[in-house]
């Protein structure tokens, strides 16, 4: 049993302004005031060309955004300042649907807005927003006619801001409303920023690689089981890469409206070893674009629209072929990662393949082709790699190391004298390495003292050389002995009437007496096989 006491007022308190003005930075302020009259302008067919002007002034810390969307009725006023009123349909493919963004933007940019604006042929009208009357409990606001504005014209004019900016965060406000309202700019809309023209931005510069072609998935969902929400995803190896703005991840539109780019958390694939794996250089590649289109009501954003709600029915039916997209392509960019240019950037032109979305209540994937197998690097760049600063600061190492590359590439030949030339090669490159350590250290060996008149001399004789360097570095007996015996043979080799015999597994042996003695001399590493 029941019985009622009294009524509570349910009106909210202006306190609501003042506590989400944390939501909203200058960006996604000025974003919110774009979006209302993007759907004035979309509701009313794109009849008119719609221009929106903003000029953001760094030197009064001031923010002024024009439009001739339409304009508010005298009538509507009250929808300028009243929380949760819209006139947008939720079930229309709208962008505002809250009815608070342009309101609580506005005061969370600043705490003196000015709000004219005039519909048709009506009367010119203003609302001032000060902190006092955001302070006040009261929500009576006046309302002014002023001089005759242009017909369908509203200007918010708001000063006394919360955060000052400056000309860095004006290019970075262009940057963003480029790539944020592109499809809207490519309809007719004309926005400008400090009288300049806005461009638009978008992120299909695909590479068709042969067998490996873009994606395209076409399919439609019903988050509330009534609606539905038409998807159209995009996904492949991209040839815009920019390493320093890492610009490759998944970017989400709804209604035409970019709300993320180069997302790349786990609800997308990322940082899941069995998915897409860690955020790498590697994997920059791959980039997958979602478009949403429908009910305003059903989108997966957050109410400022700079986000997505992870846990929203919509995302979670589109979730499991995003994922397997991003996957497919993180990886497809790593086999690829020694030959991007060729593999890669080379095709420019081409086609999207359609594929079938994954269903959300099976285990079925998208069915794609199997990817390249994966190339192990080059023993040789493998020890550039690891050798990098050596090399860069004795730059005389290089041809040591790309003569180790050599031997290496000598032994995978079919050929049956292969080991008599990789026996002179790594003979010839210990000569090389003794007389690159002599000539090279000056402190030790004074260019006064060893022109290269005694150098020639020296090198006439190898066991002076051996001398010469082994007063000032340890080589053990054991590897100087091994390098005595291989010279042996080769000098057979070269000068006896009988031709010696060369095994694969002293060519071996030798090997590793070289790259120990490199070590010693310079520092430079191998890999152990």
């Amino acid at each position: 049993m029941k019985r009622e006491i009294h009524a509570i007022d349910g009106t909210p308190k202006k306190r609501v302004f003042l506590s989400i003005i944390s939501d909203y930075d200058l960006r996604s302020g000025l974003c919110e005031l774009i979006d209302n009259a993007l759907d004035l302008w979309v509701k009313n067919k794109k009849k008119k060309h719609l221009k929106i002007e903003i000029a953001l002034d760094t030197e009064r810390q001031m923010i002024s955004v024009r439009d001739n969307a339409g304009g508010v009725a005298e009538s509507d006023l009250a929808l300028l300042i009243t929380p949760g009123a819209t006139q947008n349909d939720p079930s229309s493919s709208v962008i505002g649907i809250f009815g608070v963004g342009g309101k609580r933007a506005s005061i969370a940019l600043g705490e003196h807005i000015e709000i004219r604006t005039r519909k048709l042929k009506g009367k010119s009208l203003e609302l001032d927003i000060t902190k006092d009357w955001v302070r006040n409990e009261d929500w009576e606001l006046p309302a002014y006619e002023v001089s005759d504005l242009p017909t369908g014209v509203t200007t918010v004019d708001i000063s006394q801001l919360r955060q000052p900016f400056d000309e860095f965060d004006v290019l970075q406000i262009h940057a963003h409303l480029s790539a944020t309202y592109a499809w809207f700019i490519d309809e007719g809309c004309t926005i400008e920023l400090n009288r300049q023209k806005v461009e638009k931005q978008l992120y299909d510069s695909w590479a068709y690689p042969p067998n490996y072609l873009p994606k395209q998935v076409d399919f439609r969902i019903s988050p509330d089981g009534n609606k539905n929400l038409d998807v159209k995803i995009y996904a492949g190896l991209i040839r815009d890469r920019v390493p320093e703005t890492e610009n490759y991840g998944v970017y989400i539109y709804c209604n035409h409206r970019l709300i993320v780019k180069e997302l790349r958390t786990r609800d997308v694939g990322y940082h899941v070893t069995t998915e897409a794996g860690v955020p790498h250089p590697d994997a920059s590649l791959c980039r997958v674009i979602v478009h949403i289109n429908g009910p305003a009501g059903l989108m997966p954003w957050n109410s400022s629209k700079n986000g997505i709600n992870y846990s929203h029915p919509a995302f979670q039916m589109i979730r499991p072929t995003v994922i397997s997209l991003v996957s497919y392509f993180s990886k497809l960019s790593r086999r690829f990662k020694k030959n991007w240019d060729d593999q890669v950037f080379a095709y420019s032109s081409g086609s999207m393949e359609d594929v079938e979305p994954v269903d959300p209540n099976s285990n079925k994937k998208i069915v794609l082709p199997d990817l390249p197998r994966a190339q192990k690097r080059k023993r040789v760049e493998e020890v550039k790699v690891r050798n990098r600063k050596i090399i860069a600061d004795k730059p005389w190492t290089l041809g040591l190391v790309e003569s180790m590359g050599l031997v290496d590439l000598i032994e995978k030949q079919r050929l049956d004298t292969k080991n008599r030339a990789a026996l002179i090669l790594l003979d010839s490159s210990f000569e090389i390495a003794l007389k690159e350590f002599i000539v090279n250290n000056p402190l030790l060996f004074p260019i006064r003292e060893y022109p290269d008149s005694r150098i020639l001399a020296l090198f006439r004789s190898r066991p002076e050389v051996i001398s010469e360097v082994t007063r000032h570095i340890d080589i053990p007996q054991t590897l100087l002995g091994k390098a005595n015996h291989y010279y042996g043979l080769r000098n057979k080799l070269i000068h006896e009437r009988a031709t010696v015999g060369i095994t694969d597994n002293q060519i071996r042996d030798y090997k590793k007496v070289i790259e120990r003695v490199l070590k010693l001399l310079f520092g430079l590493k191998f890999p152990t096989d």
